[in-house]
């Protein structure tokens, strides 16, 4: 167990704070906006639009289906987003049942669908460090099941599940992990059926008997679960339940089996929920409930202020009025989720927060990032109102849409996803005809990759390698300046020394020239 986390003691001593905003003691305060360009797709609609500071739009993608939840721009250059599958017998949110990568020339090329007679993949999706991305789905239950397992009243339920899917071709994919809601229960009506238990002494289980069905989409829909984010460091998962009005933590570090179970995982609790926050009457504890409608719980990134805290959209829906909750989840030094018995999960309150009154409101939908200058990044969804926020509340950019967007992301002009803006914006020189990155040899490869590179006269450039989110690894060359070829290799190995992860990663040539970008395959 002690090896949750020898990496745990590391971020404990870097004192947690991470990918977008770092709110601590003496919080970072930084009334500029961070540089960069931002991605959405507005609400049920065919286009994707890449948008610069100025809310110029540089880049349009015409997709074949309507989406609009979510959608990422990969470190390739690739956008990836969840879209409507037409032909789907389980009928949900617009947004369901497919997914569709597509190229930088708006090339479809890999789609997924995931849909059948009792399940269909809905709201958001997680492009994972690997290469797989997590999506988040329901699955029908009859009221006969629902009875079985002690829900009084029953009637056709959905409850949600998650599945990782390996993509495997260009409409093919392999379903490498698994976690199911339905098989993390407790009830406390009938002692002779499964799952009974007392409530407060089970908070890592759902009670079945929590909340309605036959409203919202579908007509059995239980949890809705809108919102899905990764944590890397620690192998965690984080949820957000519109209907039950918290998130949930589970381990992804368990296998498919053990996370139908109670036990296993870095953790040892197999499949059942870590930690949960926002409405503690669910699970029989004593405190305020929070969150009233929440969307976009989100993991923040290593390496940006408030790293390994927790992001959420409160809609605040009776009051009309929205808030951004920043929580710091209570753990010990080996990782491990605190909480006494008896009592809720802390903490008690946010440790930095965002609101504005009735200015400041989404009906539904909403989201949350954190940028590396501390600020925080906010989809006001309804209002398809984007904005940026400092930590004192101070807003330092802003964009206003005709249409409701439901989220929305923000990407550094060093993303390595932007590499073909190299035409000739003001930011970015157009590439010279002599910069040059050739194929890595041997690709994939499990010891040592060798890797050559051309610069034009007057030019500077170095080598770097990023994962598949986009993040930094390591820098292979620093400062290289031409004309001439050099060569670099990576030896899988990040910067700190520590052997990289088995995925898929990008090396990126960043030059005063252009840009350069390729895909290497790391075995172990």
């Amino acid at each position: 167990m002690s090896s949750i986390i020898h990496s745990r003691n590391i971020q404990t001593a870097l004192v947690f704070c991470a990918i977008l905003l770092c709110i601590t003691a003496a919080p970072l305060v930084s009334q500029t906006a961070y540089e960069g360009y931002t991605l959405f797709n507005p609400t049920n609609s065919r286009s994707t639009y890449l948008i610069d500071m100025k809310g110029t739009t540089v880049k349009t993608w015409t997709n074949a289906q309507s989406g609009g939840y979510s959608v990422y721009l990969l470190p390739n250059g690739n956008i990836i987003r969840p879209a409507t599958y037409g032909s789907a017998v389980l009928r949900g949110a617009a947004y369901s049942g497919l997914i569709h990568q597509t190229d930088w020339s708006g090339k479809v090329v890999w789609s997924y669908i995931y849909s059948g007679p009792t399940y269909i993949a809905h709201h958001d999706i997680c492009p994972m460090p690997n290469g797989n991305v997590v999506l988040i789905a329901w699955e029908s239950k009859t009221a006969a099941e629902a009875t079985a397992l002690g829900r009084s009243n029953a009637a056709t339920m959905w409850p949600d599940h998650l599945v990782e899917v390996k993509p495997t071709g260009a409409t093919t994919g392999e379903i490498v992990w698994e976690w199911h809601a339905w098989d993390h229960l407790v009830q406390d009506k009938d002692p002779a059926k499964p799952n009974y238990g007392v409530i407060s002494e089970n908070p890592g289980r759902l009670n079945i008997n929590l909340g309605s069905v036959g409203g919202g989409p579908g007509g059995g829909d239980w949890l809705h679960i809108n919102g899905v984010s990764y944590n890397a460091e620690d192998d965690l998962i984080v949820i957000s339940s519109h209907f039950m009005n918290e998130f949930y933590v589970i381990d992804h570090s368990t296998t498919t089996e053990e996370a139908r179970g109670r036990t296993g995982g870095r953790h040892g609790k197999g499949g059942d929920i870590l930690y949960r926050w926002g409405k503690p009457s669910n699970y029989g504890a004593t405190g305020a409930t929070v969150f009233d409608v929440v969307h976009c719980s989100w993991w923040i990134p290593k390496g940006l202020p408030g790293e390994g805290h927790i992001l959420a959209f409160n809609n605040g829906a009776s009051k009309r009025a929205s808030t951004i909750v920043e929580i710091v989840p209570p753990r010990d030094a080996e990782g491990r989720f605190l909480k006494t018995t008896g009592t809720a999960f802390g903490p008690a309150s946010p440790v930095w927060s965002y609101s504005n009154g009735t200015l400041f409101y989404s009906t539904h939908l909403g989201g949350n990032q954190r940028l590396p200058n501390g600020n925080t990044h906010i989809t006001e969804a309804t209002a398809g109102h984007l904005l940026e926020v400092s930590s004192d509340g101070t807003i330092v950019w802003d964009y206003q849409y005709s249409r409701e967007i439901a989220r929305s992301l923000r990407y550094g002009k060093d993303y390595p996803g932007l590499a073909a803006l190299v035409t000739g914006t003001d930011d970015v020189p157009a590439a010279a005809r002599t910069l040059h990155l050739d194929a890595a040899a041997p690709n994939p490869f499990h010891g040592t990759t060798g890797l050559r590179f051309d610069l034009p006269a007057d030019a500077t450039g170095r080598l770097v390698i990023y994962d598949a989110l986009g993040r930094m690894v390591r820098t292979l060359a620093e400062s290289s300046r031409g004309p001439g070829s050099f060569t670099a290799a990576w030896d899988g190995l990040d910067a700190s020394g520590r052997p990289a992860s088995a995925g898929t990663y990008f090396c990126r040539l960043e030059s005063t020239a252009g840009v350069r970008l390729q895909t290497l395959v790391l075995s172990r």
